[in-house]
């Protein structure tokens, strides 16, 4: 590491250090539209079984953060393989709460293990399927800015894979679009916009010129990609600019394409509440 890295690397590990010994960790919030539960997941009594819409989660990644020496947890395993079978295992409850007409989208990335890519998220889904999941899509998610690393052996990781899953072939879904114009060499169409000032309001919104039916949203979704489905499909109401700021659009393409108004969103790994945030600014619980 430069010593940039290494001060940046420290220094977030004293932050999750500290929040997770803070003292308010247990004066959570709430409202009508969503409720916390300060507990681990992997049994979520509260939930009635098939009573969930929808699953967007994003689990602790394997042997990427260390809180102290003793860290025990999901993540912290000894080897890939425990790992794999504890968050298989882990994902048992939430099957019994979604519904069989619901889905789950899985964000999950990898991890090297002296220097061998370790393929942990296709592991894991494959241990899902043998757990009677249905694997519907891996979706490629192009992040826009991705961690610099100092490896001068490997390219830069710069994607991510978020997995549609299901419990039966019943399950809700709605056709995304993008526009025709402008396609690019993956086929994904890419859209002419324009932004104009509404006096009305102190934001601009991004107007797409919307042409015919649009294509079918492909399993490749980079910025671009992600901004003009959101903006060509998006339910949301009046007030919110789109697209919506990274990364909640990841969030949004997904509750747009598998549930509607008033539909249950669960995120078992609830974080920095970005799908709490999506799910009720697109009128869903969470």
């Amino acid at each position: 590491m430069t010593v940039a890295q290494s001060y940046q690397t420290i220094s977030r590990w004293k932050n999750q250090k500290e929040a997770v010994q803070s003292k308010n960790v247990h004066q959570l919030p709430s409202s009508k539209w969503f409720t916390f539960h300060h507990k681990s997941s992997d049994r979520m009594d509260e939930l009635e079984d098939d009573s969930v819409d929808l699953i967007f989660t994003s689990p602790p990644y394997w042997n990427k953060r260390t809180y102290d020496d003793e860290a025990s947890g999901l993540g912290n395993e000894k080897s890939p393989k425990e790992y794999v079978e504890n968050l298989v295992s882990h994902f048992r409850d939430s099957k019994r709460v979604l519904k069989d007409t619901g889905s789950f989208f899985l964000v999950l990335g990898d991890t090297y293990l002296n220097k061998n890519l370790q393929n942990i998220p296709h592991r894991v889904t494959i241990g899902l399927q043998d757990e009677g999941w249905i694997l519907r899509n891996t979706i490629i998610w192009k992040k826009t800015n991705p961690k610099p690393v100092s490896s001068k052996d490997n390219l830069s990781p710069s994607y991510e894979f978020i997995f549609h899953l299901v419990k039966t072939h019943q399950y809700k879904y709605q056709t995304l679009r993008t526009p025709y114009a402008n396609s690019d060499a993956q086929g994904q169409g890419r859209v002419p916009r324009h932004r104009e000032l509404d006096p009305d309001k102190l934001f601009r919104k991004i107007y797409p010129y919307v042409l015919g039916e649009g294509k079918q949203l492909q399993d490749y979704w980079d910025s671009d990609v992600i901004s003009t489905a959101v903006a060509r499909n998006s339910s949301l109401g009046e007030g919110v600019e789109h697209p919506a700021p990274f990364p909640e659009d990841i969030v949004h393409l997904s509750i747009l394409m598998a549930t509607d108004e008033g539909d249950l969103v669960l995120d078992p790994f609830m974080g920095s509440e970005t799908t709490e945030r999506v799910s009720n600014a697109n009128k869903r619980f969470s």
